[in-house]
């Protein structure tokens, strides 16, 4: 997807709509969808900013700061269970609305927050909040595209979030110099509530048929045994691990707080090392299908072995960062500013691509349920991950310094990706014979 493709995309978005008497309202769900997945991520990242102000204003140890920032996944990976269910028994846009308004008061509550008790509890409303939007955007996005289009808009839902990320980073830290915490999110949160609104009255495209009604854990559990009985999708699922962790653990935590303490002379641009990363994002979400595509072309590669090759490149990245991470220079930094567009765009590429590989091996009634599952465990790995990287490098610390505290930490994410990726091989190379 080139720049002028994606010029394409947005321009003519209401002319891939199949409904077409309806195209002006399922625009207006769409970009209202787009706006809400930003908001999703900017909520989910931005704690790379503020809690290294939170931390340091408060005393709080970098365990009780990631216990704090992780809370956000506990309710966010065990909705991820109920999302499609509730998506089809209410619609994916009143299902969304109502969360903002959630989201809009966990804001209110973390911005006034001083004790881990209180910030805790606004992540966590938070984490509930913003909990519906992915899997309801792609509930929308699967009735509203049609189907050979479904890609490209789900990467440009990508790059939307991407945007988030970005804002997110170094915008964030400068905005933060001027305005009060509390008044910033403040207006985030009238914004919130007021898309939410917006949400819950426009979305009149996919309201739910009448069905047989059934037990809402019955339901659950059969989303459950489709995938972890299924071995093409639990061998897909262990990849989508691979990514799932690394990002909220890296770009949503500690990526400001480990370029600062590598590169004290360059503490001032610390706020880069998000942007880097959404930059990589944003080409995995504007070029990486037509690489991908290209590249099967080219090798005779399947999906799968290119997720492959993602994970395994994921990995260099991760390493590439604990390496240059090192030496307090301008050339060092500059490399890791090269790790982080790497990291960056081989996170986006597994993303999306995951998503293709889970809507190719799953009927279009089973696709959001899958999908489900995957962000309930990529939740669950999401939230232990965040505090479990604060504890280790409580850990490290102690002996090594915290600059090699986060090398270490960030190298033994990289050994456990190696892992996943070696297990779902076999389990997919399994199945195949």
């Amino acid at each position: 997807m080139n720049k002028t493709s994606l010029l394409h995309i947005i321009t003519n978005m209401g002319n891939e709509l199949q409904t077409k008497p309806t195209n002006a309202r399922l625009m207006a769900g769409l970009i209202g969808f787009y706006f809400s997945y930003f908001m999703s991520y900017f909520i989910k990242l931005s704690p790379s900013i503020i809690m290294p102000v939170l931390q340091e204003t408060y005393n709080f140890t970098s365990a009780q700061t990631g216990f704090i920032s992780s809370m956000y996944f506990l309710p966010y990976a065990t909705m991820q269970l109920f999302v499609g269910p509730l998506c089809r028994k209410f619609g994916a846009g009143p299902l969304v609305g109502a969360g903002l308004v959630v989201a809009a008061a966990g804001l209110l509550i973390f911005s006034n927050g001083t004790t881990v008790a209180i910030l805790a509890l606004g992540r966590f409303l938070l984490g509930l909040g913003t909990s519906p939007i992915f899997i309801g955007m792609i509930y929308f996005m699967r009735g509203a595209f049609k189907s050979e289009r479904y890609a490209r808009y789900y990467g440009f839902a990508i790059f939307v979030s991407s945007l988030g990320s970005i804002v997110a980073a170094a915008p964030l830290k400068a905005i933060l110099k001027v305005l009060p915490i509390d008044s910033f999110f403040f207006g985030i949160a009238i914004f919130a509530a007021a898309l939410g609104l917006f949400m819950i009255a426009i979305d009149r495209s996919r309201r739910p048929k009448p069905e047989v009604r059934t037990n809402l854990l019955v339901g659950i559990a059969k989303d459950l045994k489709l995938v972890l009985a299924t071995p093409i999708l639990l061998a897909g699922l262990l990849l989508w691990l691979v990514q799932a962790p690394s990002l909220v653990c890296y770009q949503g935590l500690w990526c400001t707080k480990w370029t600062a303490t590598a590169f004290p002379s360059l503490e001032h641009l610390s706020g880069i090392s998000g942007i880097a990363i959404s930059i990589g994002m944003i080409f995995s979400s504007t070029l990486g299908e037509d690489w991908v595509e290209s590249y099967k072309r080219r090798t005779g590669k399947t999906l799968w072995q290119v997720l492959v090759r993602l994970c395994f490149l994921h990995v260099v990245s991760t390493m590439l960062l604990s390496l240059t991470k090192q030496i307090d220079n301008a050339p060092m930094f500059c490399l890791a500013m090269l790790g982080d567009i790497l990291f960056g765009f081989t996170t986006g590429s597994l993303i999306v691509q995951g998503g293709v590989f889970v809507k190719e091996n799953t009927s279009a009634e089973d696709n959001a349920s899958a999908m489900g599952v995957y962000n309930f465990i990529g939740c669950v790995s999401q939230q232990l991950s965040q505090w479990l990287t604060g504890v280790e490098i409580d850990l490290f610390v102690v002996s090594t310094g915290l600059s090699l505290a986060f090398c270490l930490t960030f190298t033994t994410l990289a050994v456990i990706f190696v892992v996943l990726t070696v297990v779902a091989c076999r389990i997919k190379n399994k199945h195949a014979s």
